[in-house]
């Protein structure tokens, strides 16, 4: 009788904490649910509509979405470039791209297919934009470690000096390249119009056997226009 009491015990025990337990990861769960909600909420692109890249590059009026934003809003937004894969532009005034620096990767070995579409010549040197895809095909320093990506920007942004990682002794100097004080200082009393959209890229991919694949995809897009 003794061992039946405390098999039920032993059962009762065992029962309320398989209840426990589950009540436990009920709760977690909807902690983390509520803290994704909470971090969607908070990035306002969730809830911007975006438009196409050639409504913007033809001046065309139907940005869906545009707000006038300082240099506090797009340090940020810089930061995530590389980590969300969207593509960030500067423009002029008067929507002509805004230098942002010069590459200094050969063009001779830029990637079969690549083109500078923000310049009128197709192997221009200048850059108005920071996209993963084509600096990757530019075969820029930082590109491939994501350390070195915010190094370039750390050092963009405040004027410093990023070196090729490869020890080669290049560099790009952006205090000789944007001013001391880099970008931030530049720009810190500059307002921005601020306008998300979305294009389509034909993307290149060459496989092994030497054929060429071109596919469509579609990308977010930044457009920060300097205002005068």
């Amino acid at each position: 009788m003794e061992n039946a009491v405390d098999s039920l015990k032993l059962a009762f025990a065992v029962f309320v904490f398989i209840i426990a337990l589950s009540l436990a990861m009920y709760m977690f769960t909807r902690a983390r649910e509520t803290a994704d909600i909470v971090l969607q909420s908070s990035d306002i692109t969730e809830f911007m509509d975006y438009t196409t890249l050639e409504d913007i590059e033809t001046g065309g009026t139907t940005i869906n979405s545009e707000r006038i934003v300082g240099i506090e809003t797009i340090v940020p937004t810089l930061y995530k470039y590389y980590k969300e894969n969207y593509t960030v532009i500067f423009r002029n005034s008067d929507g002509t791209p805004l230098e942002l620096y010069e590459t200094q990767t050969n063009v001779d070995l830029w990637s079969t297919g690549y083109t500078n579409k923000y310049y009128s010549d197709n192997k221009d040197l200048k850059v108005c934009s920071f996209d993963v895809d084509e600096e990757t095909r530019r075969h820029e320093p930082w590109t491939g470690n994501t350390n070195y990506y915010k190094q370039n920007l750390d050092m963009f942004l405040s004027g410093g000096v990023f070196y090729f990682p490869s020890g080669n002794g290049e560099s790009y100097d952006y205090s000789t390249i944007i001013g001391n004080g880099g970008f931030v200082e530049k720009y810190k009393n500059s307002q921005f119009r601020e306008s998300l959209g979305e294009y389509t890229y034909n993307s290149v991919d060459d496989s092994e056997d030497g054929t060429t694949n071109i596919t469509g995809r579609e990308k977010r897009v930044i457009i920060y226009t300097l205002m005068d």
